[in-house]
This record gives C-alpha cells, sequence and structure tokens, in this order.
C-alpha cells in the first residue's frame, strides 16, 4: 500500500503538472492563430498622404472588394462605408458614387445571408444615397 499512498500524496503536484501541459497546448494554438492586430481595411495612413482622407479610404475599400458579391463580409462592409463617407464630401461626385452603390447593394441583394456588419452597412448607404430597400 506504500506506492499507493505515494501517488495520493503526489496528487497535487500531478494535477498542477497536467493543468500546465493544458494550458501550455493552448498557449501554442493560440499563436498559431496569429490573432495580433490586424489594420481593418486601410494599409497606410491616410492622415500621412496629401489629398482628402476619403478618397484614399474609398481607394483602398476598392481595391479590398473588387468583386463585391464575392468579397469577405469585412471588405463589403468597408466599401459601402466608404462610398457612404465619400458621398458626405463637398467635392464628391454624387451621382457616381450612388451608382456605384447601388451596384454593390445589387450584387448583395443576390446573396442569401448576409453578416450583421453588412446588413448595418446597407441601411447606411440606402440612407445617404436615398435609395429604397
Amino acid at each position: 500500500m506504500k506506492g499507493r499512498n505515494g501517488w495520493v500524496a503526489a496528487r497535487g503536484q500531478i494535477a498542477w503538472i497536467l493543468a500546465l501541459l493544458v494550458s501550455t497546448a493552448i498557449v501554442v494554438q493560440l499563436e498559431r492563430l496569429e490573432l495580433g492586430s490586424r489594420p481593418a481595411v486601410l494599409d497606410t495612413n491616410p492622415l500621412t498622404e496629401d489629398g482628402p482622407a476619403w478618397a484614399l479610404a474609398l481607394h483602398e475599400a476598392r481595391a479590398q472588394a473588387p468583386d463585391p458579391s464575392n468579397a469577405t463580409p469585412i471588405a463589403q462592409a468597408s466599401l459601402l462605408l466608404a462610398l457612404s463617407l465619400a458621398a458626405l464630401q463637398p467635392d464628391a461626385d454624387t451621382e457616381m458614387l450612388a451608382a456605384e452603390a447601388a451596384a454593390a447593394i445589387d450584387a448583395f441583394g443576390s446573396l442569401t445571408e448576409h453578416d450583421p456588419l453588412v446588413d448595418d452597412a446597407l441601411a447606411l448607404t440606402r440612407r445617404v444615397f436615398g435609395l429604397s430597400s
């Protein structure tokens, strides 16, 4: 019975070692996910560029979603929000932006499911451009 008493006495240390192994495995898996900070859409800082910041944001959003129906939900929402932001500027070509927004909204209409972020961006874009649902 002496051998069994040793295992019983060491159960706290055994539990601690198992917990250490499990937590190490979790940390290794999380590091593989690469959850570090990522820029949302912009590859550069628009405030350091010459020219209006909204123009660079719109250019970046267009580059992220060249085909809005096949883009990721974040790229879709970014495109809609960049179009809305551009339309609110005093020197913007609202007719061209409204046509682009309507085309993007039509492309999203063919999708069966929307991300909640895209739904909110759609609602905002429709309101900015006065488009119907």
